[in-house]
């Protein structure tokens, strides 16, 4: 096998690529680094030239106070007064009788709802049966009961949260039912609860 004679041009090649790449490298490397001009909107620049303007209103004039741009002199506008944050909207309050399951249709429940009172009834329809009681604010609903809680969010139309009874827990919905008695009642819940 012979080899040829070597041609200095491949290195030479390679040796430019590398050097042309980290031309435009740097190029874009210093457009993005620049520092961006800063904008000025209208409203600034007049308060700009207002600022700027003589302190003789004469000094440059038609001769009856008017200045070249043919605008008489205005005061800068005021910056709008800062304001506090507005306050999101309260939740309204919630009130009715909800019947739902847990996702695995492992138990049912019913929560009765009356201002900011909520009582809530758990029933697997075996061993588990469970009264929780706590209140409703800003759409959250907190309960307790002897061996467990209950946590939701609730609207108009639903209740949807968390049932622990135990060692057990179980996310759950509950919907508006039409309720005959008090929203709190514990036989209408235990009637619904069990269903």
């Amino acid at each position: 096998m012979k080899l040829g004679p070597r041609k200095a041009g491949g290195p030479l090649l390679t040796l430019l690529a590398v050097l042309a790449v980290g031309v435009a490298v740097l190029a874009v490397n210093t457009v993005l680094a620049a520092p961006a001009e800063p904008t000025v909107t209208p409203a600034a620049q007049s308060v700009q030239s207002a600022q700027s303007a003589p302190a003789d209103p004469y000094a440059v004039s038609d001769g009856y106070g008017a200045t070249p741009e043919a605008a008489p002199q205005a005061a800068a506008p005021e910056a709008a007064p800062e304001s506090a944050p507005e306050a999101a909207p309260a939740v309204p309050a919630v009130s009715g009788t909800f019947a739902g399951r847990s996702a695995g249709n492992e138990v049912t429940l019913a929560v009765g709802m009356e201002g900011d009172r909520v009582v809530a009834y758990v029933c697997d329809g075996k061993t588990i049966e469970s009264w929780f009681e706590g209140t409703y604010n800003d759409g959250e609903l907190q309960l307790s009961g002897v061996d467990g809680d209950l946590t939701a969010d609730a609207t108009e139309g639903a209740v949807l949260g968390t049932v622990s009874v135990g060692e057990k827990s179980w996310p759950f919905s509950a919907q508006l039912e039409e309720s005959t008695g008090p929203a709190t009642d514990r036989a209408t819940l235990s009637e619904l609860g069990s269903a």
